[in-house]
């Protein structure tokens, strides 16, 4: 095996063993209150998770305004368009979970994009300069880590455009 070889295959395999978007959870929760962005999770009211800004709070009821400014490459989404699917009311007693946002984070995305660019540029390159006749694997394996690094390249770029949101732990206002 080559040097660059060597270092391409040490480097895709450092990065499959890091642990993918692990945050730290800190000893308190945070307090979700009226304007916070949050995420709740009522799996008795629907599978999908709830995810808006806290618009009011009850002790039966918290609102969420669905509609919060969102951006992707750049360009900000649009909202909702009908006020009646805009606003979502969720009973408290429903409620599993409650996550308040930490902001917007790419670590986890640019890791995840760098791993499955790399897979997917090492398959790529290394199927597409498999010679017609008597391919054989070690074939495969002289151009799959050129492939690999231009592809985990282009995934880490296109993960940290994409990013995320961090969401920590929270508990809601009384």
């Amino acid at each position: 095996m080559r040097p660059y070889e060597r270092m391409a295959l040490g480097l895709l395999l450092a990065a499959v063993a890091a642990p993918v978007g692990a945050q730290a959870v800190p000893d308190t929760a945070t307090e979700a209150k009226i304007g916070s962005r949050v995420r709740i999770m009522a799996p008795s009211i629907r599978r999908d998770r709830f995810i808006g800004r806290i618009d009011s709070l009850s002790d039966q009821r918290v609102v969420l305004d669905t509609t919060g400014e969102r951006h992707r490459f750049g360009f900000e989404m649009g909202p909702v368009l009908v006020d009646e699917f805009r606003r979502t009311s969720v009973q408290r007693s429903a409620i599993e979970r409650v996550e308040i946002s930490g902001g917007r984070t790419v670590r986890g995305s640019t890791l995840r994009g760098a791993l499955w660019g790399a897979l997917a540029g090492a398959l790529i390159v290394g199927v597409g300069n498999l010679p017609q006749v008597n391919a054989s694997f070690d074939d495969f394996l002289k151009y799959a880590p050129i492939g690999a690094i231009l592809g985990g390249a282009v995934g880490g770029v296109v993960g940290y455009a994409l990013g995320g949101e961090r969401w920590l732990p929270a508990r809601l206002a009384h």
